[in-house]
């Protein structure tokens, strides 16, 4: 019985010293967070005077005081942010916008390379870093010229339409010049296993691109629309930034692709080249008989990448589908300058597992 009752005993503080220690291992974990959290101002990209902290450099090749700065622009062009592993990494257009900064303001950079490998993607998003770039130029008398790698499509071309020099690889497929607005309709499958879109709506086109109904002319008119305009716009950004006539442009503007080659003869690129030839493009453009090649990476603290790893842990997820398919919970449907043949690169609206 005595044997019993120390047994008992023994369980007892067995189960209450591993119930306090894990209560204080909680402990530790929140205050540490807490912690971090308090002292994350301090750490973060905000340094002297609220100024954005500068983006450490890294040298390609060349030697020195004048540089030329390799910007990449790759995957389809959104002002969306992404995570990488435990990181939240910034969006394309905050990326690009960033760095063009950056090197507006050192007087050592003379020229910009924009290495583009892209199917396009939004068309805000597109808009704005053009408008970035011409920025950059007018206020830097800089030179910008555009490498094109694997792709450079719809908005990535749009993009291209703003550098002084488009150089194409002779295997890139660029073009793709149009809008599309992405869109599925299982209507009839809908009806199919009796499934019915009960949504209460306040006017007639408020569920207008639903896949669950059938779409009337009269919301397909208002839809082209739409593109159209936007169509048109993309057709002038072209006309202006290749100094071509607007039937010339539309004339190649069917939505089209075309390789390196092809776009050398219908005067949407300058050269066919490779990266070397659009470095000394860039210091025949600037003067330069010799120049480092650099490229800008932004560094992460630990409280950035504290912060991360709990939003990774707590946060939305994505959900990829397959091998080129992905899924995330903000950004489709949308108008697009997107080239949709490039590996599938749609954005569904999907709900988030969490």
């Amino acid at each position: 019985m005595n044997d019993n009752k120390k047994k008992s005993r023994l369980g007892f503080w067995i189960a209450t010293s591993l119930a306090i220690f894990f209560f204080l291992c909680s402990v530790v974990f929140f205050s540490s967070l807490m912690g971090l959290l308090m002292i994350k101002g301090a750490l973060s990209p905000h340094e002297e005077e609220g100024k954005i902290k500068k983006l450490a450099e890294t040298v390609i090749e060349g030697t020195g005081t004048d540089k030329i700065l390799i910007i990449p622009i790759k995957g389809v062009i959104t002002a969306q942010s992404s995570r990488k592993f435990f990181l939240e990494t910034p969006s394309m257009v905050e990326s690009v916008t960033q760095q063009l900064d950056q090197a507006r303001d050192d007087d050592d950079v003379k020229a910009v390379i924009l290495e583009i490998n892209s199917p396009g993607g939004g068309i805000t998003a597109s808009d704005i870093i053009y408008k970035e770039i011409l920025e950059f130029k007018e206020k830097t008398n800089k030179k910008v010229i555009v490498s094109m790698q694997d792709v450079a499509a719809s908005g990535a071309y749009y993009i291209s339409a703003a550098a002084d020099k488009i150089i194409s690889h002779p295997t890139t497929v660029t073009g793709s010049i149009g809008v599309i607005m992405p869109l599925l309709n299982i209507a009839d499958l809908a009806e199919k296993y009796g499934i019915k879109d009960t949504s209460v709506k306040s006017g007639d086109m408020k569920n207008i691109g639903s896949p669950l109904k059938k779409m009337s002319e009269a919301e397909r008119k208002v839809l082209h629309d739409i593109v159209d305009e936007m169509y048109m716009g993309f057709l002038n950004i072209i006309a202006d930034g290749r100094n071509m006539k607007i039937e010339d442009v539309r004339k190649l503007s069917d939505g089209r692709i075309y390789t390196g080659k092809q776009a050398l003869e219908n005067g949407l690129v300058d050269q066919l080249g490779y990266m070397d030839d659009a470095i000394t493009l860039a210091k025949e453009m600037s003067g330069l008989k010799e120049a480092k090649i650099i490229k800008y990476k932004k560094m992460f603290n630990l409280a950035e990448i504290f912060t991360g790893s709990i939003d990774n842990l707590f946060g939305n997820r994505t959900i990829k589908i397959g091998i080129n398919v992905i899924a995330t919970d903000n950004d489709f449907p949308r108008f697009m300058y997107l080239w949709t043949g490039y590996q599938q690169n749609y954005l569904f609206k999907w709900p988030a597992f969490n």
